[in-house]
């Protein structure tokens, strides 16, 4: 998880994340990336994060309202010294999506934070549905029609990754900054060895073609893969349904109908 930390100049020594989010790029769970408020929406905007903590005395609408005002997408969450029930009700009310105390417990605020980066991508619940797969997030285990995919710490947390963002492609050093969260990383091909080791791992389990590869570019999942088998043979009726019934239209003398191009092709 990429989280951008932005730190309150006005709170002596903040040069640092707060304690809860220390610990947990400690762990290898998030990696931190330390802002000022300065320059925030344009640090948001050219650069990928799932989630953006501010760091706060007390909370503060002004920077918050300055990143909605901007149209920008990204998650907040306020961390504060200073909570009182009417700062909070504000910050929510302008578009904060959560707003903790900063001794709130390690534990808790890692699972607020995907939690949060959770439901933006569209997810509801600890499990991601994406037809036939299915990922478990609290239990750390992905499944291909209720059948368990044996995948590595890493590989579990690449397919995860690429579950979230579904509708988004990844460079390898986004993979890679996710993946390691600021440990020490390793070439970018080994992204490409895992791609090729979790593809033969969901071909085992009738998935063809779970990612799309764009050269140069990154990767992403490919969610028609997933599609449920019902589905695709629904899909594929219907197209011989159609085809069959235009080529049963009656023909007047000197009146040639061409088949449609794609019917040719089934043909």
């Amino acid at each position: 998880m990429q989280v951008l930390c932005i730190g309150d100049s006005s709170i002596p020594g903040d040069g640092r994340p707060c304690a809860g989010l220390s610990k947990a790029a400690i762990e290898g769970a998030i990696s931190i990336t330390m802002s000022g408020p300065e320059g925030v929406v344009e640090t948001l905007r050219r650069a990928q994060y799932d989630i953006a903590v501010v760091q706060q005395m007390s909370p503060d609408v002004r920077l918050l309202r300055h990143i909605r005002n901007s149209r920008l997408p990204t998650p907040v969450m306020i961390i504060a010294r200073d909570i009182t029930a009417s700062g909070v009700a504000e910050v929510l009310s302008v578009g904060a999506d959560d707003c903790v105390p900063a001794s709130v417990d390690p534990t808790e605020l890692l699972a607020r934070l995907r939690a949060i980066v959770r439901r933006a991508s569209g997810h509801d619940s600890l499990s991601l549905h994406i037809g036939r797969l299915t990922v478990y997030v609290d239990r750390r285990q992905a499944h291909i029609d209720g059948k368990l995919i044996p995948l590595t710490r890493r590989e579990y947390d690449m397919v995860e990754l690429l579950a979230l963002r579904k509708s988004q492609v990844l460079s390898k050093e986004a993979v890679l900054d996710n993946l390691y969260a600021g440990q020490s990383e390793p070439h970018g091909k080994v992204i490409d060895v895992m791609i090729c080791q979790v593809r033969k791992k969901m071909r085992s389990l009738g998935i063809d073609e779970p990612f799309t590869t764009l050269w140069g570019i990154g990767y992403r999942l490919n969610e028609d893969a997933f599609a449920p088998l019902s589905a695709r043979m629904n899909g594929i009726d219907g197209i011989v349904s159609q085809v069959s019934r235009e080529s049963s239209i009656p023909m007047a003398p000197g009146i040639n109908i061409m088949a449609p191009s794609d019917a040719l092709d089934i043909v």
